[in-house]
């Protein structure tokens, strides 16, 4: 989504446009919920997460602000309301020994979330620099890594869109995957807010 248009949307948005609201939880559901489910481990805690995100996004409409980034608005109480899960999760771990090595992966995922900080991250121009790796991908490998991260197909569709065999779509994905882990060392952390690696 474009600047000018993100800007728009938002200024709906403050203005209780519930249609420009639908528009951003469509678009943005999904990317969200994979955010969360990074260091989440429950499916049903994650969506609940992101569900009560663009509820207090609807609740505090008024006070958004139309020149700053509402997806990383977004991604700010995501990360915030899963720290406070997490946190919650440790408190009730701490209570039973057996659960170690869950407690281990716990504390991981609590300091990898803490980490992130998106008032310095411009995902725009992330956004821009990830759109300039992928065009440097020979065409065909553009073209399955686009259906398979853009357009969500399964292996199996791409190859029969592309009458390819679906070997030659793991091939071409493994090849994207290779070189934007190389080129974007720097991004890796947040790679997944844009597209699933």
């Amino acid at each position: 989504m474009q600047g000018a248009l993100l800007k728009e949307i938002t200024f709906r948005i403050k203005n209780g446009d519930e249609k420009a609201f639908a528009l951003i939880f469509h678009d943005w559901y999904g990317s969200l919920l994979h955010f969360c489910q990074q260091y989440i481990f429950d499916f049903e805690a994650a969506r609940n997460i992101v569900q009560n995100v663009f509820l207090k996004l609807w609740e505090r409409r008024d006070t958004l602000e139309e020149n700053s980034s509402l997806k990383a608005y977004l991604y700010v109480m995501a990360r915030n309301e899963s720290i406070s899960y997490l946190r919650h999760l440790k408190t009730e771990a701490g209570f039973h020994k057996n659960v170690r090595n869950f407690n281990a992966d716990l504390e991981l995922n609590l300091e990898a979330i803490n980490e992130l900080d998106f008032g310095r991250i411009d995902l725009e121009q992330i956004s821009s620099v990830i759109e300039t790796v992928i065009a440097s991908l020979p065409e065909r490998c553009q073209e399955v890594f686009r259906m398979s991260r853009y357009e969500e197909l399964k292996n199996r569709e791409i190859a029969e869109r592309l009458q390819i065999s679906e070997k030659a779509v793991e091939a071409n994905m493994t090849r994207a995957f290779k070189t934007l882990r190389d080129k974007l060392k720097d991004y890796l952390g947040i790679l997944f807010l844009i597209i699933r690696l």
